[in-house]
């Protein structure tokens, strides 16, 4: 940094001497020597104090390398504490401690580049895992909404399907009942034509034909075996004689039984019509 002036003495008493730099030197011998015309400064009038504001977004070296261009580009590096200090000083001067200035400031300015190049890379990245983490959510939230598609379309078809079945379901309960009804039905007519076919059965005359043949088949393995019970036993006819194992004389006893036991019904009723009557008659 230049000195600052103290008031009442001139610029070039009171300026420290600059030592010679490289980048001094080499543009003192190479760049010609720039003299800043005396203009007139838009904020503090007329006069020589300030050359026209650089604009950095229009003025550019590479477009315009004039020696205005890069009047204006110097002359607005320096503010406006320094600027006499500027003036006073040699050409040579001016330059070097710019390019000093402007070394350091480039020197910085490529510290800050790297670093916002290193930053823009971060965020590119970072932007890059964004954009395919939000892809991923993306086809994850549409396979989700896919997913809850299926699952209603299955619910629909599974509530269809459950309600068919009901309806069928329903429908065999009532086919079985009334299959049941009917069968139920169907047993008390056949039970009831059963039961009078016994009866009518039990009645007729084949019942009774059948009831002799089997009570003349017990009867008759009944004696049959009486009567080897007694011949095994050593029972001989000639020595022990039982009219009872004649079958023949047998049934003819059991037929005279049976007609003494109807005569003697008769006659019991006929006793009893006589005492009956016997009051009834007159009286001689």
């Amino acid at each position: 940094m230049l000195p600052s002036l103290q008031p009442g003495e001139s610029p070039k008493t009171t300026r420290a001497p600059t030592p010679p730099t490289r980048a001094s030197e080499e543009t003192s011998g190479l760049q010609p020597v720039i003299i800043i015309p005396e203009v007139s400064s838009p904020m503090r009038g007329k006069g020589p104090e300030r050359v026209l504001p650089f604009d950095f977004s229009k003025d550019y070296l590479v477009d315009s390398p004039t020696g205005v261009v890069s009047t204006r580009l110097m002359c607005n590096m320096v503010s406006d504490r320094d600027l006499p200090v500027m003036k006073g000083a040699e050409d040579s001067e001016v330059v070097g401690h710019l390019a000093v200035n402007l070394a350091s400031a480039m020197a910085w300015g490529g510290e800050i580049i790297r670093r916002l190049t290193r930053a823009h890379r971060t965020g590119k990245t970072n932007r890059k895992k964004f954009d395919e983490a939000m892809g991923r959510h993306a086809e994850m939230v549409a396979r989700l909404e896919e997913l809850e598609v299926l699952r209603a379309q299955d619910e629909v078809v599974a509530a269809t399907q459950r309600k068919e079945l009901e309806a069928e379901l329903a429908a065999e309960k009532e086919a079985r009942a009334a299959e049941k009804q009917a069968l139920r039905a169907e047993l008390e007519t056949a039970n009831a034509r059963a039961e009078r076919v016994k009866e009518d059965f039990l009645k007729s005359p084949e019942f009774d034909s059948l009831l002799a043949k089997k009570a003349w088949g017990y009867f008759k393995d009944g004696f049959w075996g009486c009567l080897a019970q007694f011949r095994s036993n050593g029972y001989s006819e000639e020595e022990h004689p039982a009219s009872f194992l004649d079958l023949q004389q047998a049934l003819e006893n059991l037929g005279d039984d049976e007609d003494a036991e109807e005569e003697e019904h008769e006659e019991g009723e006929v006793g009893d019509g006589t005492e009956v009557n016997t009051p009834n008659s007159p009286k001689p």
